[in-house]
């Protein structure tokens, strides 16, 4: 119990991780209506862009991130107009297996260029722990927790309060009816796409920062991205927000908790997603947080 306060904190800060993630994967199916499985190897080929452009040409830290952005909207231009747009709306099963491919490419090409050793963003000035009572946390950690509010709220604005958010609702809910009232589906839909890509993206740059960086990151992210998803509902932002937390909460007490001399090793934390997708869709296929007309 001594440690519990700092398990809740990790819980906090790796669930702020998995929102910044998984958000996005889930506005995609919200409003595309496609499972996007090179979502966060988008996040993969972005994080290392920013660190060529931050450690490798030496840029400062916000020259990187204009140039990563520009270079993430490229990015997903490609993406979207190569491996999602021409299979819209015929299976659900052809963007799944493109976007697959999509995924193996991305890693293939950050192999190829920047090598399969483990690449880091970290600095002494974000690893340097701060203590707050019986808790120790980082800066970085910090902003983690504090960017993953700030873009909920933010989202949360825009989807409510904006006429693009009314479009992006309208697009969700019915294309051709949003159609027939001078809405263009596919610039909503490749707008609210890049924007995902832009979330996940800043998502792993702070994994970079908080850990490092691989080309195979994508694999493991993506569990976590399916997993939150079908917690809160498929296609439900704020569900999928909602069981990122509860996932990063699951696997850090599941690990951290001692009980009678017994623990589980930190390398079973990644299994806890597989028994969270299994669970949820034995129980509530449609999530715990799940709503039958709306998707965002």
């Amino acid at each position: 119990m001594e440690l519990l306060p700092q398990i809740l904190i990790n819980a906090l800060i790796t669930g702020s991780l998995y929102a910044l993630i998984a958000v996005g994967f889930s506005l995609t199916y919200g409003v595309l209506k496609i499972l996007n499985f090179s979502h966060c190897h988008l996040m993969m080929a972005g994080a290392y862009l920013f660190y060529l452009f931050f450690v490798e040409l030496e840029f400062g830290i916000f020259s990187s991130a204009l140039c990563t952005i520009a270079a993430s909207v490229f990015l997903a231009s490609i993406v979207f107009f190569l491996f999602i747009r021409p299979f819209e709306g015929r299976s659900i099963l052809l963007p799944l297996v493109s976007t697959l491919g999509c995924a193996t490419i991305l890693e293939s090409l950050v192999a190829i260029f920047f090598g399969v050793n483990v690449k880091s963003l970290s600095g002494d000035w974000i690893s340097e722990s701060i203590e707050i009572g019986s808790i120790f946390v980082t800066p970085l950690q910090l902003l983690i927790i504090s960017t993953a509010i700030i873009i909920s709220v933010v989202l949360a604005i825009i989807l409510q309060f904006t006429p693009f958010g009314r479009q992006v609702r309208a697009v969700a809910e019915r294309a051709t009816a949003a159609e027939s009232v001078g809405i263009t589906p596919v610039r909503v839909r490749f707008t609210v796409f890049s924007a995902a890509v832009l979330l996940t993206i800043l998502g792993g740059i702070l994994v970079g920062f908080e850990s490092n960086l691989t080309p195979t990151m994508g694999q493991s992210f993506i569990l976590k991205a399916v997993a939150a998803s079908v917690l809160g509902g498929l296609g439900n932002v704020w569900g999928t927000l909602a069981g990122s937390f509860i996932l990063g909460f699951i696997e850090n007490i599941a690990v951290g908790i001692d009980i009678g001399g017994f623990s589980l090793p930190a390398s079973y934390k990644d299994s806890f997603a597989f028994f969270v997708i299994l669970f949820v869709l034995l129980l509530r296929p449609n999530g715990i947080f799940s709503m039958r007309r709306r998707s965002v």
